[in-house]
């Protein structure tokens, strides 16, 4: 734990990837992702509704009472499962990372459709966030917290076609981390970049 004043709200847990994580917890992931997308896509009877409601919350109470703190709970920290063995991130992977960046491959799918079956404008600010806490962090340089994103969309993203996309340190300035990042389809073409600043924490700061 970061050592913060007495009295000051603040400071990081040492958050550090999994190694061996249980294999089920990615095809848990990977059912919950389906579960998203059907949700979204499917429209049945009320009968139907109230049995696939049932079978959800018995789930739910299959986990409750096993939660555990960020800093030990798997998800979102195995760096071999898509979205980090995390449900609520797209279905990509770490594929190259280093201090001079990373990439990404992965897909988008029907949960994250905005319309026309394209990806919601809103959930590609949301990658890039990850995908710039991914730089920072395999960079060594942690914690941090965005300052800012700027995303330029410059075509449709689509739904069920492999991606892949790419984020650096263009700058850095004490405290702060510029980066840039760029998102491609499977052509070459380019879809959005995005270009943010992230700033290390002082110990006192949350």
């Amino acid at each position: 734990m970061t050592d913060t004043a007495a009295g000051t709200r603040g400071g990081f847990p040492q958050i550090s990837p999994v190694e061996n994580a249980p294999p089920e917890l990615g095809r848990f992931a990977d059912a919950m992702r389906r579960l998203q997308d059907l949700t979204v896509s499917t429209n049945p009877d009320s009968s139907l509704w109230a049995s696939a409601a049932q079978y959800v919350e018995n789930a739910c109470a299959l986990l409750d009472g096993h939660q555990a703190p960020e800093h030990e709970a798997p998800a979102g920290r195995v760096l071999e499962l898509p979205g980090l063995g995390h449900p609520l991130l797209p279905p990509w992977t770490l594929t190259e990372s280093g201090p001079d960046g990373v990439t990404m491959q992965g897909h988008f799918t029907r949960s994250h459709v905005g319309g026309n079956n394209a990806v919601h404008g809103g959930m590609i600010p949301l990658f890039y966030d990850w995908l710039f806490g991914m730089v920072v962090s395999t960079a060594g340089i942690r914690p941090t917290r965005t300052a800012y994103l700027h995303v330029d969309y410059r075509k449709i993203t689509p739904i069920d076609a492999p991606l892949t996309a790419t984020g650096r340190i263009s700058n850095t300035d004490g405290r702060k981390v510029f980066i840039f990042s760029t998102m491609t389809s499977a052509d070459g073409s380019l879809l959005s970049e995005a270009n943010g600043l992230m700033v290390r924490l002082l110990p006192h700061q949350p």
